[in-house]
């Protein structure tokens, strides 16, 4: 396992944050990738994939795809994230193929406390994403 990831892990072994929310994490390594599954208790359904380059840790978590987007609201929904973008702190929106996601990065030189805030304010913004993407996706 990249040691970068390992203190990601490390950072998150026995976190809970100030408002009781815990976080479980599960290593992935092959050949190609090393690579970490960050699970918030009362979201699970959106996991945090984390890697790591040689200068950066990179968070990523997939909110929706377009196909479950109501037809003709493509463009409203990309310029309404577009203008959210900055103020979202600590993450951004991003369009990969056909996937939107909120995503994150941080310096490998982090410690284990910016890590901790990292993935916490990520895993608010998911929800608060999803809440102002409301509008435009279909209901299931």
């Amino acid at each position: 396992m990249n040691n970068s990831l390992d203190k990601v892990r490390a950072a998150l072994a026995d976190y809970t944050a100030e408002d009781g929310s815990h976080f479980s994490v599960t290593a992935t390594e092959n050949e190609e990738i090393s690579m970490l599954t960050i699970i918030r208790e009362d979201i699970e359904e959106f996991a945090i994939l984390a890697t790591a380059s040689d200068s950066q840790l990179l968070f990523n978590v997939a909110l929706f795809d377009k196909g479950q987007i109501i037809d003709g609201q493509v463009a409203a929904l990309n310029k309404m994230m577009l203008e959210l973008n900055m103020a979202m702190p600590l993450s951004s929106f991003a369009l990969t193929g056909a996937h939107y996601s909120i995503f994150g990065a941080m310096s490998v030189e982090s410690d284990a406390s910016q890590i901790q805030e990292e993935i916490l304010v990520l895993s608010e913004n998911i929800m608060d994403a999803l809440e102002v993407c409301q509008n435009f996706l279909i209901k299931a």
